[in-house]
This record gives structure tokens, sequence and C-alpha cells, in this order.
């Protein structure tokens, strides 16, 4: 007979359920509740269920439903559904609602399938999911879609669908170099594209700042300020320093009406047109972040002017050949007159 089984300060009972194949998996399910003598009470009442459990029913009972016991089937897409409308009521960007949208209903129903039975979730299951969809992505997509689905799953454990929330071995994603572009390489890009889009582009490699942040800040006079409820990264208040043109273009930015990814694709068609290759937007910010190591050398300074809150993220600037920057920033050698201090120590 099945016992109460304490998981994290909560009792569970484990169900035998017949899989589709046959087989016997096995469901927990959640008795609500800390105190041994009522889980014991609760689990007479989830006995009295066990043929319907184990054909595949999910009972929803009335001390997890707050209501009467009730009958229906957990699928993964109904789910889905619950949890993102649920998560659109917690005030978070629109940019991490997409992400968890793509990540649950292109990625994790595709793997797994719309009726999959969610409580019947495993650590194979998500190596399934894992194999499906990271053969023509990038590891950080990977790894940023794997995030959102542990949130949902921890949301499901929260709500008592789950027991337990499986879990991958974390991917580990080898530290490349930054994508900068170079003093050259922005002139072409900037004669591409319209005077003001050319003046957009310059702010934001003088600035640093992110491509979203422009529309999330708020102007407090010669600085940008982006509160952690926001959209800030990791929470943090950040602020900009600014002069008094980039004020003037982050206002008409605000004029116009255009989205961030307006200018993200403006700034693809400048690259392309000008035959400059491998360029993002966020490209400028880490030209930002390089100029600013270079020039003062203090990887503190560069830290926070970046809003890292890791010194090891800053660190990846400090990375490069510096005799390739100097050709790559002749402007910047020549006004600090120290980009390479020993040249030829560094040519062989």
């Amino acid at each position: 007979m099945p016992k109460p089984t304490k998981l994290r300060n909560r009792y569970y009972v484990r169900m035998p359920v017949t899989a589709s194949d046959g087989r016997t998996k096995y469901t927990w399910i959640t008795l609500g509740t800390d105190n041994l003598a009522i889980a014991q009470e609760r689990l007479l009442e989830v006995l009295t269920f066990a043929e319907l459990i184990k054909s595949g029913k999910t009972v929803d009972f009335w001390w997890k439903s707050g209501g009467q016991n009730t009958i229906n089937t957990t699928t993964l897409s109904d789910m889905i559904e619950k949890y993102l409308k649920w998560a659109g009521r917690q005030h978070l960007k629109p940019s991490t609602l997409e992400v968890y949208k793509t990540a649950l209903e292109k990625h994790l129903i595709k793997a797994l399938g719309k009726k999959f039975r969610i409580e019947y979730i495993s650590r194979k299951d998500l190596e399934k999911f894992r194999q499906y969809f990271s053969i023509d992505l990038s590891l950080h997509t990977v790894k940023k879609n794997e995030r959102a689905v542990h949130t949902f799953l921890c949301w499901l454990k929260d709500e008592g669908v789950i027991a337990s929330v499986p879990k991958l071995r974390p991917l580990r994603i080898p530290r490349q170099q930054p994508v900068y572009v170079s003093e050259n390489d922005m002139k072409l890009i900037k004669a591409q594209t319209t005077p003001f889009m050319a003046k957009v582009f310059q702010m934001y490699v003088e600035t640093g700042m992110r491509l979203s942040e422009a529309f999330l800040g708020a102007i407090k006079g010669s600085y940008l300020v982006i509160q952690g409820d926001e959209g800030g990264k990791n929470g943090m208040v950040r602020e900009i320093p600014l002069k008094s043109d980039h004020i003037e273009i982050i206002q008409e930015m605000h004029t116009l009406g255009w989205t961030a990814k307006h200018y993200s694709r403006t700034f693809w068609k400048a690259c392309g047109d000008a035959k400059v290759e491998g360029k993002k937007f966020h490209s400028l910010r880490h030209t930002f972040g390089l100029m600013s190591w270079l020039r003062d050398r203090d990887i503190f300074l560069t830290m926070k002017l970046m809003g890292h809150t890791n010194i090891s993220t800053t660190q990846i600037y400090t990375q490069f050949h510096l005799s390739r920057l100097q050709d790559d920033f002749p402007s910047l050698a020549k006004e600090t007159g120290r980009i390479v201090p020993f040249r030829k120590a560094e040519n062989h």
C-alpha cells in the first residue's frame, strides 16, 4: 500500500500509472500538508481514485483546488497555456515573455507532443528536448531556452503538478571574444544609412547601453536611469552618463516611436550594404566596453560603465592582442598614445 512521503516539507504519495506503451510509470500526488496525520487521512481519499489514476486520469483534489475533487487530463499544452497566462500577469518584460513562449510552444511541445502528460516528465524527456532543438541553435540560445523550461517546471512544482524538478547537466559554454566594430567598419556602416540612424549607432558606441535601455530608461539630468523593475538586467538600477546630443537622440527615438527591432534590423541592413560581416547591434555595446578598457586600463571602471555585476564578465575585453586593436582603433591609439606600450615586443 502506498505511504505518504515527505518531500521538501510537504507530503506526497507515489501512485502507479499505466502508460500508453503498457509499461507502469509513477506519478507523485501532493497531499497538500506537512502534517503526517492529515496526510494519512488524505491518502485514503486518494486511494479511492486509484483505478482512475492508473488509467491515466488526473485528479485535482480539494486540498489543491480549494473546491471539490475534479478529474481532468494534465496535458503539456494545457499547462503551458495556464503558465503563460500566469506569467503575463507578473509584470515581466515583453522580451522575457517571448523567450518563454518560444521555448515552450515552439520547442518543448514539438519535442514532447501536445498531449504529453507533464506530471511524468523526467530527465530523459529533457534530454530529448535538448537534442530536438539544439541542432541549429547556438549554445547561448540553447541555454536560454533551457532556463525558460526550468522556470516553467518550477512553477509546476509550486502548483503541485509535479513533485520535483528534473535537472539536466548544465551546458558549459566556452567563453568567446566579444564581436566589436572597428573604427573603419563603423564609418562604412554609417555611410550606408540615414544621418539620424548613423547618430543612433554612434550614440550606442559612445554610451555602451543595451539596445532596449534607450526605451526603458528615464532621462534625469545628464543620466539615463534604468530601474531594476523596468528591465535593468539582474534587477539592478543602472545609470548611464549622457552627453547633450545623446539626450536629443533618445528624445527623438521616443518621438518617432520605432521599436527596438527596427533599429536592430536597420543596423543589420547597413552592415550588409557595407559588406561588414558578423556584426549585430549588440556589437556596438561590445565596442564601447573594449574602447573603455583600452582608454583607461581600469577593469573595475569598465565593469561599472557596462553595468556588469561580475568582474569575470568584463574580463572578456582583456583577451585581445593589443597590436591588432591599435590597427582597429587608430584614433583611440593616437588619443591615448598607449594602446600598445611595447608594439615591437608583441609583433613576433
